[in-house]
């Protein structure tokens, strides 16, 4: 599996976790519990705590769907299960993150196709010189 595809996996799963997070935001936020993580908190450190909740929150959804959907991405490790850890954590960094990294992966592949583009026009130009130098 090349790098752009996992990313690419990634980042739509990044974007199915969110939409199951507004779901379950909209299906339960009326509960007790599930209202204080859902709703901003006043204080700095209380808003901290229910960020990193939403993220856990977030992440498990993401291990899940990866589980059931048997995204993996190749680790080297002896738990077979620990990939689908990896990849709910990497989803619940967020769908604009990894549309950055995309975006990123996309303007390296054009630099290189740029690049490639130049040294082939360089090559067939110094073949002309050569040719128009011997005639």
């Amino acid at each position: 599996m090349s790098a752009s595809t996992i990313f690419a996996t990634i980042a739509a799963l990044s974007v199915a976790v969110e939409r199951v997070v507004e779901i379950l935001k909209q299906m339960f936020g009326s509960w007790p519990v599930f209202r204080l993580l859902f709703t901003p908190c006043k204080t700095q450190s209380r808003e901290n705590v229910r960020c990193a909740c939403l993220y856990l929150l977030s992440g498990t959804v993401g291990g899940v769907i990866a589980g059931v959907s048997d995204i993996e991405i190749p680790l080297n490790t002896r738990h077979p299960h620990f990939s689908y850890v990896i990849v709910g954590l990497l989803s619940s960094g967020g769908s604009a993150f990894w549309n950055h990294a995309l975006d990123l992966m996309q303007a390296a592949k054009v630099q290189k196709e740029v690049d490639a583009r130049d040294a082939v026009q360089a090559s067939l130009v110094t073949a002309a010189s050569a040719n128009a130098g011997a005639q």
